[in-house]
């Protein structure tokens, strides 16, 4: 999310009427002696050697690559009846304007306006897009500063050109009055007020200012910066301001901290003013008309033109210069050039800022040229890695990495891309580049054990493509980023023992328990909410490398009847040690083991067909079903008539099915003690009856652990028809049938 400009525009003076008095209790900061280069006047030709990274006229009614804050706009644009507000917008057209502003629509003869002659008006421009800094940085620039409509007292404020670590995304300007847009500040030095911050790692803010409060400390800029690093005026508020017509540098700052003075153009470093600017001219121009004419409005403004050069040579010692044409014929002399902060970042992004307050100015900017101080070569890498990080890097961060390719060359390179064999896969957002133009290519990197022992991550890129038919390759980048090296520890767990489980078995479990951080663990245990006594093959692990340093555990858990009602078992299992005194746990890993009910289910059915009579063969068909979730073994069936029952097979998976066989031949004591329905057969009245033979089977089985296993019992029933002997007469007498009570022993009847 962006952040927006949260100040109010308010002049460096910052109302001098209402702080006057309380400023005088303001402590007086003691400030440093800086030596002035003794070269300070002499003439400084702008450098040419090095390659164009960007050309920007601001003279049209677009500049699409820069982002507007405030009031910044083009006069090269149609006008607008209102500016978008305080936040950032793209760049478009301006209001009518306040003092003797250029003529709008008038492209192609525009300017970047940063703010008009009204007071409290506060513009940027941002450049956002990353330029290489391997080989220095030399920018050239016009600026105009004129027109105050609040007399000659004191203009205001001034223009800023800042710089900042081109890691980082550049949304938003820094403080504006004295400030100028680069630094930090506490309104007005009220405790009870908010500190509005500086730029987004800013590295070097360029102050033009006209009424010199950037000159200054007072609202707290460079707070917390060494007495060494502060400004010779001190925190006092000083009316107008200490230091007017001055072009003073700030270093390096985030947030509410830095931008600590560096140096100034005044030939006074003590503590004691006045500190008179040794500039030889005036940064402020004479112009207070301006024609509606676009022609003729550039001569009524070239007398207030003044050109800018600043240069920072290539690391390992950094020199920065700046040399200014006062447009009076005699071109650019230096008036500054101290040493360059360090360490010098990889690459930049740059704004432009300017404001009013109860003073006022018309600030313009055009003629915005930036090369390397040397030249690139053909094809240039630039490897960063993009900030804000999230915090310490451990195992398991990501890193996000910006690869910065810029065509020094003179023909199109087609087929770019960049290789990084440490990080992966490099998307860039163009294949093809431009002489002149520089991209912005990512990729994504997650830390790991050997980095984390490693202390850092080292690695190295380069950019290819073709151009004119040839291969270019640019001179390799490489990067170290610094990883933390905490302590870390992971374990992983596996059950050893095969399943399926069921309640009683013992199960065995096997953990690893890795180093993942960058220190040595000892007392190494894992602790698991089910398994006790859980031993470790070793106790103390050598921080990580390229997998990290492990040990073998193992524990073992028998399945409880709680598990097989629940029908699963889950443990959880942390691994601690020790690092630096201090106990270092695992996060925790779980394992669910799904736990069966054995069961078995049995059909019986006969499948030989009847009528039966004594002495007939009853065939009969179990089919035995495995309906638990455990295996089954020795599966058979009893049945309480049939002697011998064969099944295809004794070994049931779950869910799986099996055939069983038997017979049985009916007896004379069947019929004999069978139950006699009394149910006459066929309706007539020869006294038939039948006669229900019913036998009964169970299905049986082992589980893995060798418990027996019984299914309910399953019956079936065959029905024998009976035809009673006569009732027995006495013996000897007519109607007695001697022949059926033979033939019922017989089993015949």
């Amino acid at each position: 999310m962006k952040r927006k400009q949260r100040s109010s525009p308010l002049g460096g003076h910052a109302r001098t009427s209402r702080v006057a008095a309380a400023a005088l209790t303001l402590a007086f900061g003691v400030g440093g002696s800086l030596a002035l280069d003794t070269g300070a006047l002499a003439h400084a030709q702008p450098r040419q050697g090095g390659s164009t990274l960007l050309d920007e006229t601001f003279t049209q009614a677009t500049a699409p690559e820069f982002t507007g804050v405030g009031s910044a706009c083009l006069t090269g644009a149609p006008q607008v009846g209102a500016l978008p507000g305080p936040g950032d917008h793209p760049l478009g057209g301006c209001t009518a304007g306040t003092g003797p502003v250029p003529p709008d629509n008038a492209a192609p003869h525009g300017y970047l306006r940063l703010t008009d002659s009204s007071t409290d008006q506060a513009g940027a421009v941002l450049y956002n897009h990353a330029l290489p800094a391997n080989e220095g940085l030399d920018v050239t620039f016009d600026q105009w500063q004129y027109g105050t409509t609040t007399g000659q007292i004191a203009p205001a404020d001034g223009i800023s050109f800042f710089l900042v670590n081109g890691d980082t995304q550049l949304t938003h300007p820094g403080a504006f009055g004295g400030s100028l847009g680069y630094a930090q500040k506490l309104p007005d030095d009220d405790p009870n007020a908010a500190f509005q911050p500086g730029v987004d790692r800013g590295y070097l803010g360029v102050g033009l200012d006209v009424l010199g409060n950037y000159f200054g400390d007072w609202e707290h800029r460079g707070n917390g910066c060494p007495p060494g690093r502060r400004s010779p005026a001190g925190t006092s508020f000083r009316v107008p301001a200490p230091g007017p017509n001055m072009v003073t540098l700030r270093g390096p700052g985030d947030g509410i901290e830095g931008y600590c003075f560096l140096t100034a153009t005044t030939s006074n470093f003590s503590t004691t003013g006045p500190w008179p600017s040794t500039l030889p001219g005036q940064l402020q121009g004479p112009t207070t008309e301006v024609s509606s004419d676009p022609v003729q409005a550039e001569r009524d403004l070239e007398p207030s033109r003044r050109r800018v050069h600043v240069v920072i040579t290539p690391a390992p010692d950094p020199q920065v210069t700046v040399s200014i044409d006062f447009n009076d014929g005699n071109g650019f002399r230096q008036v500054l050039q101290t040493a360059a902060p360090t360490p010098v970042p990889p690459t930049y992004k740059f704004g432009f800022a300017g404001s009013t307050g109860l003073f006022t100015d018309t600030h313009l900017i055009r003629n915005v040229v930036v090369r390397s101080e040397r030249p690139l070569p053909e094809l240039n890498l630039v490897k960063q890695v993009r900030q804000p990080l999230p915090g310490d890097l451990t195992v398991g961060s990501q890193v996000p990495y910006d690869f910065v390719v810029t065509n020094s060359g003179g023909t199109t390179i087609n087929g770019l891309a960049v290789d990084d064999p440490k990080v992966g896969p490099v998307s860039c957002p163009v294949t093809s580049l431009a002489p002149g133009q520089t991209v912005t290519c990512t990729a994504t990197y997650t830390v790991t054990a050997a980095d984390a022992a490693h202390g850092s991550i080292d690695n190295t890129a380069t950019a290819t493509g073709t151009s004119d038919g040839e291969t270019v390759t640019s001179p390799p980048s490489s990067e170290s980023v610094p990883v933390e090296r905490v302590p870390g520890v992971e374990v992983e767990k596996q059950v050893e023992t095969p399943g399926p489980y069921s309640v009683g078995q013992t199960v065995t479990y096997h953990y690893t328990v890795r180093n993942t951080g960058g220190v040595e663990l000892t007392d190494v245990a894992v602790h698991d909410d089910h398994v006790r006594d859980v031993t470790c093959e070793s106790t103390t692990l050598a921080p990580a490398r390229e997998t990290g340093d492990s040990t073998t555990c193992t524990g073992t858990y028998t399945i409880t009847e709680a598990d097989g009602t629940a029908g699963s078992v889950t443990n959880t299992a942390t691994a601690t040690g020790t690092a630096n005194g201090r106990t270092v746990t695992s996060p925790e890993t779980y394992q669910t083991l799904p736990v069966g009910q054995p069961h078995l289910t049995l059909r019986k059915r006969v499948v030989s067909s009847g009528p039966y009579q004594v002495g007939s063969t009853v065939r009969y068909e179990y089919t035995v079903t495995n309906t638990g979730t455990t295996q089954l073994h020795a599966v058979h069936v009893a049945d309480d008539r049939v002697a011998t029952v064969t099944c295809d097979a004794t070994t049931l998976a779950p869910g799986a099915s099996t055939t069983c066989h038997g017979s049985y031949q009916i007896t004379q004591a069947d019929v004999d003690v069978c139950p006699q329905t009394g149910t006459r057969g066929g309706g007539g009245d020869d006294g038939t009856v039948e006669c229900r033979i019913t036998n009964v089977a169970q299905a049986a089985g082992t589980d893995p652990q060798g418990r027996e296993i019984a299914g309910e019992p399953a019956s079936a029933t065959v029905i024998v028809t009976v035809t009673p002997c006569p009732p027995k007469p006495e013996y000897g007498k007519p109607g007695h049938d001697q022949g059926c009570e033979k033939r019922k022993r017989r089993g015949s009847v």
